[in-house]
């Protein structure tokens, strides 16, 4: 089978699934789809959501592309003015570290 093939969905019975819900939760981990049946009619399809864990090169750029220019020297103004970057005090006073 190559790699762009999508592989047949698995018949379980509701019943099975009932009874062995583990296994099937297992399965759709490992990329496994399965069809629920009712005396053997198909009654839901159940897959796994895919989750990306990356984003392709091409892609992200394609979305930033819009995105406005960045003025670093604004960005530092603005972080500047919200956040006291200064220490009052001894930080560890009271922790008794």
């Amino acid at each position: 089978m190559s790699g762009s093939q999508v592989p047949q969905p698995t018949e379980v019975s509701v019943r099975q699934f009932v009874n062995d819900s583990g296994a099937v939760t297992r399965g759709l981990r490992e990329g496994r789809q399965y069809v629920l049946t009712i005396n053997g009619e198909p009654l839901a399809e159940v897959r796994p959501i895919r989750r990306r864990r990356f984003v392709p090169t091409g892609q992200a750029q394609a979305m930033f592309a819009a995105a406005p220019a960045l003025d670093y020297d604004a960005l530092r103004a603005d972080l500047d003015t919200a956040i006291d970057d200064e220490l009052s005090g001894d930080p560890l006073e009271g922790t008794e570290l």
